[in-house]
């Protein structure tokens, strides 16, 4: 089997430096290591930056769908090396971005550098490949013994080994000590099959975490700042404020004046749904709508992609509504 290394940076290939991790190791050794444990397959290795995860920009969401799209002509599966910080936005966008690919299109790393002899990067990268060899189409992420797609995907530690986990939907697949347990729940689905490479997107998204004491002139702000479209992450099913500090007028100014506003959730697990309080309401009639059981790492780079397709409202709340890959639960 024929397998393409994308090599992006992040911790699996950092060393210490003088403030600290930055990724320096070079990709071919790591992965003659990591790799020992297969030499059945042939391997070859793309490095296309090295920079932490947290420097990666939207600008290199395409670059690296582009390098993942281009090797699946030649080879049977990509893993890409990523940091940890960013992975999910990454995933997310390549989810979109490559939907309807018929080869897996896996996303790994480590929690710790793969020099170091207690490195997670090893296990890792062996579920890595076990998504390659079972045949996973699909962006996925494999981290910490599962298979997660990679629109599901969300980090939920800084420092635990099994760093990640899927949002509202079981992984993908399991890795347990009979080998890979495939679970059937959270399978990339793509309704919509373009079978080509979708990269365009646009950066100019805001996300509003809110809390209490929010000042309303925050969106007179954003649409000063050229932003395009704003995704809040509300208070539980969808509360934003409607008294006192109400949001809801900057909401309704920034729909008038053209900015998409999309609602989610903080709350890790469950669905944000307008149409069940007050609060939501208001958001409703302000022009905003609500991305259900979506991830915000989701929820935010499918604004971008949305905005990377139309800049019409309507057609952009039709995006949110369809089901690309796998990363809404809709209605029945």
């Amino acid at each position: 089997m024929r397998v393409r290394i994308v090599s992006t940076g992040g911790t699996i290939l950092s060393r210490q430096g003088e403030k600290g991790l930055v990724p320096a190791l070079d990709a071919n050794e790591t992965l003659a290591a990591l790799a020992a444990r297969f030499p059945e397959h042939d391997f070859s290795v793309e490095t296309l930056m090295s920079l932490d995860s947290a420097n990666i920009q939207p600008e290199q969401w395409g670059d690296i769908a582009a390098a993942a799209y281009e090797a699946l002509g030649e080879n049977d599966g990509v893993v890409i090396l990523h940091g940890t910080d960013t992975m999910a936005y990454t995933s997310s966008a390549l989810g979109f971005m490559l939907r309807g690919i018929r080869k897996p299109v896996t996303l790994t790393g480590s929690q710790m550098p793969a020099w170091s002899p207690f490195s997670d990067a090893q296990s890792n990268f062996a579920t890595a490949m076990s998504a390659v060899l079972s045949g996973i189409s699909g962006v996925t992420v494999s981290f910490g013994n599962k298979i997660i797609n990679g629109v599901r995907a969300t980090k939920l530690s800084t420092s635990d080994i099994e760093a990640f986990g899927s949002v509202n939907v079981p992984p993908v697949a399991e890795m347990t000590g009979l080998g890979i347990r495939i679970t059937g729940g959270g399978v990339p689905v793509t309704p919509i099959m373009p079978g080509a490479l979708e990269k365009d997107v646009c950066p100019d998204v805001f996300l509003l975490k809110l809390a209490p004491g929010v000042k309303p002139e925050i969106f007179e702000a954003l649409l000063r700042m050229g932003y395009r479209g704003i995704v809040i992450e509300s208070f539980g099913m969808g509360g934003v404020p409607c008294a006192g500090r109400s949001l809801t007028e900057g909401v309704s100014a920034a729909v008038r004046n053209g900015t998409p506003v999309a609602v989610c959730s903080q709350c890790p697990n469950g669905a944000a749904d307008l149409s069940v309080y007050e609060t939501g309401g208001r958001m409703l009639d302000a022009g905003a709508f609500s991305t259900g059981d979506m991830s915000t790492e989701a929820a935010v780079v499918k604004m971008m992609w949305a905005l990377g397709r139309t800049s019409s409202l309507r057609e952009i709340e039709e995006i949110f509504r369809t089901n690309f890959a796998g990363e809404i639960t809709l209605p029945q």
